[in-house]
């Protein structure tokens, strides 16, 4: 009886002991699961944060390169601005010019004169007068800033009027379109056209400044400055001053 009680206790024990030692068993595996499982998702936060490490990164790229952007725009802007500028400005200097000229011949000329002297018309029956109607009338679309019709109408008008007095003015307003147009290699062609064929002419001493202007705008600052210093060597009045600035806005 007593043995039987000794093996009852014992077997009591023993079934504790080993519970025990599958309830540690139990509690570390679940410890060994939960580190696993934290340690992959701190990998993946880590993975996480470079991916928007990376994609912050590239955003900020992006946005530099947009503002290069806008600032070059914003440049190219200010530059077209600064050539209507000077073009308008030309514009309203020449027919200032053209209504002073207008007015002093009206006053000197003879209100008997009626008929057209053989000497102003030429073979074909052309008339200084209809040339002269041709040339105003591009010169509106030019006001107009249709300019495109005035760049073929100008070269029609070379075409039908060689050697005519307005040709070196042509050439000019050719060049001055094709400046406020950005087609800087036609303007400069077109003012060392006149600059090398009407050297004498009006227009000579502002298409060799605006050549300086064409020239800085290409990055050919060196060349652009030989130019402005003929313009001061060769002239005086505003376009010695203009070339003046223009110097000083390149030492800065």
């Amino acid at each position: 009886m007593k043995v039987n009680s000794y093996r009852a206790i014992l077997t009591t024990a023993l079934l504790a002991v080993l519970s025990s030692f599958s309830a540690s068993g139990f509690a570390a595996e679940s410890l060994e699961q939960r580190i696993t499982r934290l340690e992959q998702m701190a990998e993946t936060r880590g993975q996480l944060q470079a991916d928007i490490m990376f994609q912050i990164n590239a955003m900020q790229q992006e946005l530099q390169k947009l503002r290069g952007q806008i600032e070059e725009h914003q440049y190219q802007l200010k530059q077209l601005q600064e050539r209507q500028r000077d073009l308008y400005s030309d514009i309203e200097r020449r027919l200032a010019k053209l209504q002073n000229n207008s007015a002093a011949t009206t006053t000197t000329t003879s209100p008997t004169t009626t008929t057209v002297d053989s000497g102003t018309a030429s073979q074909s029956g052309v008339t200084d007068g209809d040339v002269h109607s041709d040339y105003q009338k591009i010169f509106t679309k030019v006001r107009n800033k249709q300019y495109d019709e005035a760049i073929a109408d100008y070269s029609a008008f070379l075409k039908q009027y060689p050697n005519s007095q307005y040709e070196a003015s042509v050439h000019y307003w050719l060049g001055q379109i094709y400046y406020i147009q950005g087609k800087l290699p036609l303007a400069l062609k077109s003012y060392q056209t006149v600059t090398e064929q009407f050297a004498s002419s009006s227009r000579a001493a502002d298409a060799l400044l605006k050549q300086g202007k064409v020239l800085v705008l290409q990055g050919k600052k060196d060349a652009a400055r030989t130019i402005f210093n003929q313009v001061i060597e060769r002239y005086d009045g505003t376009t010695e001053q203009l070339a003046r600035n223009e110097l000083q806005k390149l030492a800065n």
